[in-house]
């Protein structure tokens, strides 16, 4: 795979002038605080651009939101989900995960199912050619994610995931409800 995220020193966490810019107006803030919110924010990009490279890689133009659903089909029973599962999995409104997939459909990626119990909800399902072209997916952004902290021994992966968790729980104590 080529440089997976298109990545070169310029983007190299955190930017200097960026983190400058910012004690430079802000005199008083927490330079380390400032400093690891860019490097986080600076990882965040990279991987998804990483992602998004391992996708076309593979050969498909999939967004980063479509993928999503189609990561998350794959790795449900049936292959199948309701419309407003995905939503919530994408933190999306249900008219937004309805544009997306309608993109899957045309791209023959899912196909809409009436559920049989109430047929006030319709799955999305991976047709049998969104299967086979999952299959082939999924494992190479699999390869992509273990790549990606493969340089990590597991005590330095146990680490970053529990510091990650508290600036995750922090974050979210701050989001509005």
């Amino acid at each position: 795979m080529k440089d997976p995220a298109g990545v070169g020193q310029a983007d190299a966490p955190p930017s200097k002038r960026t983190l400058d810019s910012y004690i430079q107006a802000f005199p008083d803030a927490d330079a380390e605080a400032l400093a690891a919110h860019l490097d986080v924010t600076a990882t965040a990009g990279i991987l998804t651009r990483g992602i998004e490279a391992a996708i076309q890689d593979v050969g498909f133009d999939l967004s980063r939101p479509r993928y999503t659903i189609v990561r998350s089909l794959y790795l449900s029973p049936g292959n199948a989900l309701a419309q407003s599962e995905l939503a919530q999995t994408l933190r999306v409104s249900s008219p937004n995960v309805t544009q997306l997939i309608d993109g899957l459909v045309a791209q023959g990626w899912v196909e809409r199912v009436v559920s049989p119990s109430d047929r006030r909800v319709v799955h999305a399902r991976l047709t049998p050619q969104g299967r086979k072209m999952a299959a082939r997916l999924i494992p190479a952004i699999v390869d992509f994610m273990q790549g990606s902290c493969g340089e990590l021994t597991a005590a330095e992966r146990a680490d970053l995931r529990r510091l990650l968790d508290k600036v995750r729980h922090s974050v979210a104590s701050r989001e509005r409800p």
